[in-house]
Formats: structure tokens, sequence, C-alpha cells
């Protein structure tokens, strides 16, 4: 199977082949080591225990991080988004300008990824206490063993599809048959489901396999036919005007993007979870209700975002915030039947193990009044 990459040579123009299985990678990027000159005694005891606090959080351990206005301390916590910093990420910006998280005792460092799978392994390996990762992500990670569960949905329908461009004559996601599509290693196993949903095989594609932020460069070049990701991403595409199919519209609806938590975190501090996730919902809430006010929380700490862009990104994710399923039900709780639906499709397209239950995947027990939870920001 032959995929397309663009590969620059040292002169600065693009060349392009075609070669197999390939895989397109964004540049690494490195940080410089910070390095301290030999200091006192008292002073070296002093930085000794600030490097200790850094080294906490660096593992993801929730510890004290000063006061709110009140005087009443705040306890750290880390939480790490899907993506690199997008329009998208507003809410959480606006809910910490807000104090909603310092309101449940939280001081909370925002943290980006490289996709759901960085996310995932970050919180399941303790460096993030809390995520926003793709539901699907989220299934076939559980199914493979990684201690996470999905804690609450913001993003309850489905905003994944496929981005044609308006000139090509594609119309339907059956149309793609024989095309070349980009997508990202994290999501290419629900990219079939997808595509079966629509009558289509696997080789019936000709799938280009991305780094999670090489996926726009990688369509724009013009060099594939189709891009597989979430619509959030229409903003970016400007210089190729492209229509998204949707999956839903073949019938495969999973929940969008969920907040994850380790399990034991849940177990032994379900009020610490409780609080993020009312002040998260609530960010989603009110950036719903003024766009623009939570893009300038936004833009206050990334200035250098370009702002119709990330506005028009915000826009488009705030869309997809409540499913049909949803409605009437407390904003964020997952809905059984959306969950089992598609990990029965993961099932057979996507290699996903074990039992289809959704409740393998999820904990609503922040929602649940017997559990000691209720309504926690209102309902779709």
């Amino acid at each position: 199977m032959n995929v397309i990459v663009t590969r620059r040579s040292t002169s600065g123009r693009s060349t392009s082949g075609r070669i197999t299985s390939r895989r397109i990678t964004s540049r690494r990027i490195t940080s410089r080591r910070i390095t301290s000159r030999r200091i006192a005694t008292g002073r070296t005891v002093r930085a000794g225990l600030a490097l200790a606090g850094m080294l906490a959080v660096g593992t993801g351990c929730a510890g004290a991080s000063g006061t709110n206005s009140a005087g009443e301390p705040l306890t750290e916590i880390t939480y790490r988004g899907p993506f690199v910093t997008s329009g998208a990420d507003a809410p959480y910006y606006y809910a910490r300008k807000l104090g909603h998280y310092e309101a449940e005792g939280i001081d909370l460092r925002i943290r980006d990824s490289k996709g759901s799978s960085q996310t995932i392994n970050d919180v399941s390996g303790g460096g993030a206490q809390f995520g926003m990762a793709a539901a699907t992500n989220v299934m076939l990670s559980v199914s493979r063993g990684q201690p996470v569960t999905a804690v609450a949905t913001p993003l309850g329908r489905s905003s994944f599809g496929f981005f044609v461009p308006e000139s090509s004559g594609i119309a339907s996601i059956k149309n793609l048959k024989g095309r070349t599509i980009v997508v990202s290693a994290a999501v290419e196993p629900v990219m079939y489901a997808a595509l079966s949903a629509a009558g289509l095989a696997k080789t019936d594609v000709r799938p280009v396999v991305a780094d999670a932020n090489a996926l726009v460069t990688t369509y724009l070049s013009g060099k594939v036919d189709a891009m597989y990701t979430a619509r959030h991403f229409t903003s970016l595409v400007g210089a190729r005007p492209s229509t998204v199919l949707m999956q839903s519209d073949v019938g495969l609806n999973p929940p969008d993007y969920v907040l994850v938590a380790k399990p034991d975190t849940l177990a032994s501090r379900p009020e610490m979870v409780r609080g993020f996730v009312r002040a998260t919902l609530r960010g989603f809430q009110e950036a719903k209700k003024d766009p623009e006010a939570a893009l300038d929380a936004l833009l206050a700490e990334h200035p250098t975002l370009h702002r119709e862009r990330a506005l028009a990104t915000l826009r488009s994710t705030l869309d997809f915030m409540c499913a049909p399923s949803q409605n009437g039900e407390p904003y964020g709780a997952n809905v059984t039947g959306d969950w089992t639906a598609t990990a029965e499709a993961l099932r057979r397209f996507a290699g996903l193990e074990g039992a289809t239950e959704g409740t393998r995947f999820f904990d609503n027990r922040l929602f649940d009044s017997s559990e000691g939870g209720g309504d926690v920001a209102g309902t779709c």
C-alpha cells in the first residue's frame, strides 16, 4: 500500500515521493536545561525544597499551592489537553479566570499534548491528574489494560469526520473508495469503523498515518485526497476550502471528548475530582454564553494564537457539547447506550478486547445522588 509524504530538501524546496508505511511526524522540540550557580548552604536548603516541589508536580502528585482570596489552601492540579493549544482550550482558561477552579480549592496548571494517546499515557502514568481525550481512544486504552476512566463528557456529540476539498466532487463517505486519507495513528482504527458504517472495507482506501500535529499541513499540501479528524480543525484549512463528511451521518456517533482520570484518583479523592469536573463544565457553559470573553482569557496567556481562527475553533467545539441522547440529562454525564454501541463497533472494526458494556469505560458516580453526587452543572 503506497502512501504519499512530503520531504524537504536542504535547499528548502519540497519534493514528493511514494513509500510504504511511512509515518509523518512533527519535529521534536527540545528545551534547554536550566542550571543554577552554586549557592550558600541556607539558600541551598530552600532551593532543594523548591526542587522537591517541582518534582512532585512533574510526577502528577497533587500538592498544596498557595491560598485563595479567602486565605484557604489551594491544591495544585495538572490537566493535559488533547492537542496543542487552540481555541478549543478556551473554556479551561475562562473557568480559571472566572475563579471556578479556585472556588473548588484548585490551582490548575494547563498543559497541551500531541494527541489523545499522549494525554492518556500521561494520566495513567501519573504525570497529570486529569486530561481530555477522544472517547474512542479511552475505550481502546482501557481494553488494553491502561488504568484510566472517563469521569465526565463535556463534548457528547461526535465531531469526527472526513475533510474533503469542495472541488473534489466527493459527496459522501462512500465516495472515498480508492482515495488517500491522512489520519493520526490514535484514531486510525476508528476511521475504519466509520468507513465500514458507510459500506467500505479497510482495503478500499489508502491511509497516510501522520503525527496529530502534522495532519493539517499534510492535508494542505494537496498530496492527499482527504483528512480524518475532528471538525474543530475547519478554521485551519482555509487555504484548501473543504467540506466535512460527518461520521454521524452514517450512524457512527461515539461520545466525542471526555475528561479522564485514574480510577484510584476517583476512589481516593472524589471531592477533588468532583470539584475539577464541576469547574470545567461551568467553564464550557460560560464559554457557550460568551465565546469572545472565553477567547480573551485564552489569548491573555497565548497571545500568538490567531484570534479569528481560534474563535472559529472554539465556536465549532461548543457545537458538540450535548448529544441527542443527553437531552434532559445532567450536562457531562456519560450515557451508557452511546458508550456500549461505540464499544461494539470498535470490537468489530478496531480490535477492542473484552466486554463492550459501556460502564466498563466510564464512572458516573459524580452524577449519581446515591453515590453522593448529583447535579454537577445543570442539564443538556
